[in-house]
């Protein structure tokens, strides 16, 4: 697993929870992450991203003066030696504490350190269904005056795919994705207030919109010269719909809530092309083909629900 500092990068931002007048909580905002905007009870989000990461957040009201230590609670069925060993090595100090119902937590120290971020961090396990935290350090995390900063705020995809270097910056502040790829700059901005992606790449502006639901995400609209328009559903594991004046479909399974599932398989078609792609969740690599032509890129600080999302971006303007 990643280590830490990697694990607490977040995919879509959130907004306001409640009456979301005030200004969004600065450690947040630095994290990538938005409060602003939230309609409670459940806000429409894709699965796996800021909000299940924060709604996981709550106070130890058993010991509300505990600051230096975090409470994991993790999901029934689990291998509590592997999920043990994937905190340590993503540099989190756990010990594992079996509950009276035949469950189990993970204690985390946190003394000394940034223990909001390792809050986040913990929190990004598919694994961990709660993170119990002292009250100062939910307050740094939510709170709109805080000045506390997380490690992330920048994530990058790099290597080779479709004959090109690839060379992206994910801005999780301004919410942009620069650099280049397909022998093209690339220069996209993601507005959450008005769910639009503008911009250009691939030689092409950029004029599309999204929404959530709470197990989707859906874009639509121009890019690369051709209409576009795709639904990612992550609890059925498909990509489906159109780009490129093509028809699009990929098949994958995140194999969330199996604590050493560490390879994601996406398999299906794309540009009028077979596309068979393996991403290690571990170490961030990504390989395989597609658009008839090599895959052989890392990602740090993102993952591949980014790639699925922005999906359009990864494919080349005409097939061949």
């Amino acid at each position: 697993m990643k280590k830490l500092s990697l694990i607490a990068a977040a995919i879509f931002s959130v907004s306001a929870i409640g009456s979301a007048a005030a200004a969004d909580s600065l450690v947040l905002e630095k994290a990538g992450l938005s409060l602003s905007g939230i309609e409670m009870p459940v806000p429409p989000a894709p699965k796996n991203n800021q909000w299940s990461t924060l709604k996981k957040i709550t106070v130890n009201e058993a010991q509300p003066g505990m600051n230096d230590t975090l409470i994991g609670i993790v999901a029934p069925g689990q291998d509590i030696g592997q999920v043990i060993k994937e905190l340590n090595e993503g540099g989190l100090k756990a010990k594992a504490l079996q509950d009276n119902n035949g469950g189990y937590r993970v204690i985390v120290d946190v003394k000394g350190l940034d223990a909001a971020d390792y809050a986040v961090g913990l929190a990004r396990y598919y694994y961990i269904t709660e993170v119990k935290v002292g009250q100062k350090v939910h307050n740094q995390i939510f709170s709109p005056n805080t000045k506390s900063t997380f490690a992330v705020k920048m994530g990058t995809i790099t290597g080779g795919m479709n004959r090109s270097p690839v060379d992206l910056k994910i801005n999780k502040l301004d919410w942009t994705i620069t650099g280049g790829m397909n022998h093209s700059p690339v220069d996209v901005k993601i507005n959450h207030e008005e769910k639009t992606i503008t911009g250009g790449a691939n030689h092409s502006p950029i004029d599309l919109k999204f929404a959530w639901s709470t197990e989707e995400v859906t874009v639509e609209g121009g890019a690369n010269h051709s209409p576009v328009k795709y639904t990612v559903n992550w609890k059925s594991g498909l990509l489906e719909g159109y780009a490129n004046h093509a028809p699009l479909r990929l098949e994958f399974n995140m194999s969330e809530g199996i604590a050493d599932a560490t390879i994601v398989t996406v398999k299906g078609y794309a540009n009028r092309a077979p596309v068979e792609l393996v991403y290690n969740k571990v170490n961030g690599h990504i390989g395989g083909y597609m658009n008839r032509s090599v895959v052989d890129a890392n990602l740090v600080n993102c993952d591949l629900y980014d790639v699925l999302q922005y999906f359009f971006l990864f494919m080349r303007e005409e097939p061949f």
